[in-house]
């Protein structure tokens, strides 16, 4: 039988339409070669060994975590995530409103009020609200609660049957709230554009190397001469570029942009979409 959860509508990142396919699995090493490193054989000259895959998928892993920190969202998966929140009047009042520390949020499966701790100062549940008052907004961790017109017999707190008065008399209470949920991205729900900025972060630490590899690090060109016949091989390398940097420039321009505040950089457009502009108030 299948968990209750509540899941909520990801906003255009899921079509069923094969033509303009806005999600992908996690690229792979074998799709890192094939499409973002095309010709290319990253090998050492001397022995002759490529570049093995475990290093490749390491530079997937770093180009992950890269993003996973600069937009301060997650991108792997992570599965019953506890989290407690403040109780705030104005946002109670305001549909309950919550935003979750995490997101995209996958399906909440638990949000209970923990008002009371035990003698070892662990939260202690009160109640437990029931899945359909939730409203999800899963792009940006939005939670709202929609009570029921009536109020069931489990959540009449008080002798007047209202839903636990002591909060609702006090402005602030401390990790009243424990929300328990999962977020990241589904196996096969990877944006586009996001799978993208994975795949150009890692093929610029492959190429890093590879360019280094094709005649040795800062070294331009390469000659040799027996009895009067010469063989000269040339590069793009020099002391501050490697072999591949052209390559390595074009990736970067894409990522970062050209200019302070580029509108077309892929990482300035998916801050811009995750997180927006941020407002602190002191």
């Amino acid at each position: 039988m299948p968990q209750n959860k509540v899941k909520g509508g990801r906003n255009g990142l899921e079509t069923n339409n094969s033509f303009t396919k806005k999600v992908t699995s996690l690229i792979n090493v074998e799709e890192l070669k094939s499409s973002y490193l095309t010709g290319l054989n990253i090998s050492d000259p001397l022995t002759g060994e490529a570049l093995s895959d475990q290093t490749y998928k390491l530079y997937i892993d770093n180009a992950v975590s890269m993003l996973e920190h600069y937009l301060d969202i997650s991108i792997t998966p992570v599965t019953d995530y506890v989290e407690l929140k403040d109780y705030r009047m104005n946002d109670y009042v305001e549909w309950g409103f919550f935003q979750l520390d995490n997101y995209p949020c996958i399906a909440i499966k638990k949000l209970e009020l923990v008002y009371f701790r035990d003698e070892n100062g662990e939260p202690t549940t009160v109640t437990t609200i029931p899945l359909n008052w939730i409203r999800l907004q899963a792009h940006d961790g939005l939670v709202r609660l929609v009570a029921n017109a009536k109020i069931a017999p489990s959540l009449q707190v008080g002798q007047s049957g209202t839903f636990f008065p002591e909060l609702l008399r006090a402005s602030m209470v401390p990790h009243a709230w424990r929300f328990t949920y999962d977020y990241g991205f589904c196996d096969g729900q990877i944006p586009t554009l996001m799978n993208y900025a994975i795949a150009a972060l890692a093929a610029i630490q492959a190429l890093t190397v590879g360019g280094n590899l094709v005649l040795g690090a800062g070294i331009a060109s390469s000659s040799i001469s027996i009895d009067g016949l010469s063989q000269s091989i040339g590069t793009t390398a020099s002391a501050e570029n490697s072999a591949y940097s052209a390559t390595i420039l074009d990736y970067s321009k894409r990522i970062f942009g050209t200019r302070d505040n580029d509108p077309f950089a892929v990482l300035g457009i998916l801050k811009d979409y995750y997180k927006g502009s941020q407002m602190n108030i002191i």
